[in-house]
């Protein structure tokens, strides 16, 4: 069994007037047994939140290409990670979109996810153990779908033993805005 530690950086979110001066983040050690619901959890906690909505996360590879999506229990329905795209919104994707300098390799892999998708994960079914962090460059964890609390993840340390409690916030970084800024501010 493994022990992993995962940053999960806040990222800015300027219509909910959230532009910190500073990194905000949360390092969460969770089990490789613990669900992707169970991680969820825990950064619900960590980041102060109170009402409940729904969440993914999406696997990336080492260019940033989504590999595969899991999602909040209740939209799980075994379909596809994301709606496919035909060959001339990929291409414009691409066009519009992808660094000049990315690899022809990696362009084809974002074509390929694109048109094929893999089926979507279920995150009250999916361990972090069966993410193979191998293979995957980093995830993104987006919640409330609405206001889009978007999060980038990375793995910052693994070591062997196991876990005899829930995953836990074992350092932070910058204060966690208001889930609703614009409420508090009435």
């Amino acid at each position: 069994m493994a022990i992993y530690v995962f940053r999960v950086w806040l990222h800015p979110n300027p219509p909910l007037g959230f532009e910190p001066g500073e990194e905000v983040w949360r390092d969460i050690e969770v089990d490789g047994s613990h669900t992707l619901a169970e991680f969820h959890e825990a950064i619900f906690e960590a980041y102060e939140r109170w009402d409940s909505h729904a969440y993914e996360f999406i696997t990336r590879d080492e260019d940033g290409i989504a590999l595969r999506s899991y999602v909040h229990p209740q939209l799980y329905d075994g379909g596809a990670s994301w709606r496919p795209m035909d060959v001339e919104e990929i291409d414009r994707f691409i066009e519009q979109a992808v660094p000049d300098d990315a690899t022809e390799a990696a362009k084809e892999r974002f074509r390929d996810l694109q048109s094929n998708p893999p089926p979507e994960g279920n995150t009250a079914e999916t361990t972090v153990d069966e993410l193979d962090l191998d293979e995957v460059g980093a995830l993104s964890y987006i919640f409330d779908m609405a206001d889009n609390w978007d999060h980038y993840i990375g793995l910052q340390e693994a070591r062997e033993g196991s876990l005899d409690c829930d995953p836990i916030v074992v350092d932070k970084q910058g204060t966690a805005p208001s889930q609703y800024p614009d409420l508090d501010e009435q």
